[in-house]
């Protein structure tokens, strides 16, 4: 598996000719939207150009999966979960995102998108089960900021957690640095990395504390 960043809440994780996009995000954000033939597409929040801009990612090739239930892909299972977003940006009267847990190679991710929530509570934690990956928002503003990422990483224990959704380089949206998130958890000295190569077997040799990855965008 091979992990890559966009910028905002969108990665791309590959496995071998499979490959999936999270929260593609539109150019009015100040970045280079991701592009390129995808075969699934998961999206946090279908109300929002930070996260759906589905049209850059091959069209009607590109199975899209954008809210709660159970699907089995390609081979992938994901479990999309009901969660809470930007308090401000209500919509029908409801806040409304979708956080999910995916399978992949036998890895377990949870992406956590567009959240915004001090915690996450005991349903949405049954959901979304053991987590070996955990990509978490800690930029604040419409997403939870690095105390309340904090919080949730503790509830989860997650192998591996990778942050996102922060500022950086061209983004039109006002967010906090990941330096706030890396000294709230400790990590203060990780160094980023262009991607994430893994293996189950490389998960299973690791200790018991979970390890922080910061990824450069890619562009």
């Amino acid at each position: 598996m091979v992990i890559t960043w966009f910028g905002l809440s969108s990665f791309k994780i590959s496995s071998g000719n499979l490959t999936l996009v999270t929260d593609p995000f539109s150019k009015i954000v100040g970045l280079t939207p991701p592009r390129g033939q995808t075969d699934i597409a998961v999206i946090s929040n279908i109300q929002n150009v930070a996260y759906n801009n589905q049209e850059a990612l091959g069209g009607e090739n590109t199975f899209v999966i954008d809210g709660p239930g159970e699907l089995d892909v390609k081979g992938l299972f994901v479990h999309g979960i009901a969660a809470n977003g930007d308090p401000k940006a209500k919509t029908n009267g409801f806040d409304y995102t979708t956080i999910y847990s995916i399978r992949m190679e036998e890895i377990r991710l949870g992406f956590l998108g567009s959240l915004k929530q001090k915690e996450l509570s005991d349903s949405q934690l049954e959901e979304l089960g053991e987590v070996d990956i955990l990509f978490i928002p800690v930029g604040g503003k419409s997403v939870c900021d690095a105390e309340e990422a904090v919080t949730i990483i503790n509830q989860i224990e997650p192998k591996i957690v990778i942050p996102a959704h922060y500022a950086q380089s061209g983004l039109k949206i006002p967010l906090d640095k990941v330096d706030q998130f890396l000294k709230e958890i400790g990590s203060a000295k990780v160094v980023p990395q262009d991607k994430l190569t893994i293996k189950k077997s490389n998960l299973q040799e690791q200790s018991e504390s979970t390890q922080t990855i910061v990824l450069n965008p890619q562009r």
